[in-house]
This record gives structure tokens, sequence and C-alpha cells, in this order.
């Protein structure tokens, strides 16, 4: 019965935003970092784990109080493999799976927990290198791709459907595009790379739902120092913006869509010439929030590469 009261409250009070996912649980944007393209026949394979948390309410720009204290939660594997094509052409697909994605909500002093498991989607892309040069060493990369949703969409507790940020797949085809430049000197220990993406979701008709969440935007700027031979730090700044999500006949959803800016750490270290270890942390220091929606307070990512 709590659980039934805790899901019927996060629908009312949350106005739906939580179905946003651009700052409760949700899903990861996906993608290596690298867009990187191969030689023909070479593979290159990622496997990465990331935990996100989302725990302040906020109002257009400012933190808000709630009725209730909530925080959302997920920790994510994912394993990517990358494939030279020709020598221009790669092929990138990545599949990842949800240990838990989490919501708990604290009623009266009461806490009680909504929580999934399963797949999520399916990315597949191409990528293809349109310039590339020796000195300085330059590349620029575009890809274009699709998300298939292979994972559960209709999870239940106690026979109720939990809220769709909670569901380990978003539920929906996607359409993402990407342009990626890099370039760095070799006499020097610094370089830099950009990169911008676009996704496009189609409506979701599932029963009781009809849904379209807002297109997604992100540009990414950042610069690399080369602290040892085998061991590089990198800054970036991402920025990312949410439009609002739409239900039937196109009505949109206030408490959806944002602005956020966050500035990302990272590092890589090469184990020999075909291990890489990479250590990534995203932490938001602007956000401004259509309506009142749940936000993301930090996420991380630990990985390690193969190349083949």
């Amino acid at each position: 019965m709590k659980i039934f009261i805790l899901i019927i409250v996060s629908f009312m009070f949350l106005n739906f935003n939580s179905i946003a996912q651009c700052c409760s649980a949700g899903n990861p944007v996906g993608g290596d970092g690298t867009q990187s393209v191969l030689n023909k026949n070479d593979l290159s394979v990622n496997l990465y784990f990331k935990h996100s948390l989302s725990k302040d309410y906020y109002h257009l720009d400012k933190k808000t109080k709630v009725p209730y204290e909530y925080y959302s939660y997920y920790d994510f594997n994912y394993l990517s493999l990358t494939y030279g094509l020709f020598p221009r052409l790669s092929l990138y697909s990545e599949l990842g799976y949800f240990y838990n994605k989490t919501q708990q909500i604290t009623i009266n002093n009461e806490k009680e927990i909504i929580r999934s498991n399963g797949l999520g989607d399916l990315l597949l892309s191409f990528r293809y290198r349109l310039i590339q040069t020796v000195k300085p060493v330059s590349q620029l990369i575009a890809s274009c791709g699709i998300k298939i949703p292979v994972g559960p969409f209709n999870e239940e507790i106690d026979g109720i459907i939990i809220p769709v940020s909670l569901q380990p797949s978003s539920g929906a085809f996607k359409l993402n595009t990407g342009l990626f430049y890099s370039r760095k000197r070799l006499e020097k220990k610094t370089g830099w790379y950009s990169f911008v993406f676009f996704e496009y979701s189609n409506i979701i008709e599932k029963g009781y739902l009809t849904y379209k969440y807002g297109n997604f935007f992100q540009f990414s700027l950042a610069g690399t120092y080369s602290i040892l031979k085998n061991l590089t730090a990198i800054g970036s700044i991402k920025m990312e913006w949410r439009e609002k999500d739409k239900r039937e006949v196109g009505i949109k959803i206030e408490s959806s869509g944002s602005k956020i800016v966050y500035f990302c750490p990272q590092v890589l270290y090469i184990i020999s010439n075909k291990w890489y270890v990479t250590a990534i942390v995203d932490l938001p220091f602007y956000k401004y929030i259509n309506g009142y929606q749940l936000t993301n307070k930090l996420s991380y990512q630990l990985g390690i590469r193969k190349d083949f």
C-alpha cells in the first residue's frame, strides 16, 4: 500500500516531470567520449561504469524546497564497440545495463523506495572522418546514429506501472548526430577539442501514454594537458539544453526541459599501447529549470578500453 501511495504521489506532485529525464534518474546520453574513427578492421572495446545522483529541486535557476524529500540515482554499466569498416568510416555500438534505477521519497519521516533494473537502449552509429592533418595533429569527425529501446518499459510494482524515468529503457526511438573536432601539436603538452551533439526523439505511444521527449542539444569545449607520457588531464565545460516535452496533441509539459552547464574534469591513463583507463566527473554549476524539477547533483564514470 505504501508503494502504491508513493507512485501516485510521484506522478501527482512531479506533474510528470520525471518523464523529462533531464534531471531525475533518466538515461545516459551515450557515447564513449572520444568519437574515435579507427583504421580498417581495427576494433576498440570499452567497458564503463557510471553512477548518477539527482537530489536538489530547482525552480528556474533557484534551489527550492518541496513538501517531500526526494532523491534519485542510477548505477549503470555499458559495453561499447568501435569497428573500422573503411579507412575513414567506423561503426559504433553501445548497450548498457542498469543494476538499479532508484527513487526514494520520505513521507512523514518514513522512507519508501521505487527501484528497477534491466537493459537500457541500444545505440548504433556511424562515424566518418572528414578531415585529418599530421602537423598539427587534428581531425574533424561527423557521426549519426539511432537509439533503439530494447530494454523493458513496462516495469511494475504491486501491479502498478512505475514512473517513466525509472524504467530501464527510455521507450523511444531516437535519432542523433554529432560533430567532433580535436587539435594538438606534438611538441606541446596542451591540446583542445570540441563536440556538438543533437538528438531527436519519436513519439511514444504505449497504451496509457502518448509522449514525446524534447529535442536535446549538447556542446562541450575541452582543454587537454599531458602530465606524463602516459597520463593526460582533461578539463571541459559541457552545456546541455533540453526542450520541453509534449503530451498528446502537442501539449507542452511545463515542468520539463532545462539548460545546464557542467564542469567535467577527466583523467586518462595509458597502461600500454592498447590499454587505457579513464575517470570522468560531471559537476553542474549552473541550472535553469522549467517549472519544478529534481536536478542532477553529480555523476561519475570509470572505464577501461582495449584496442585490437
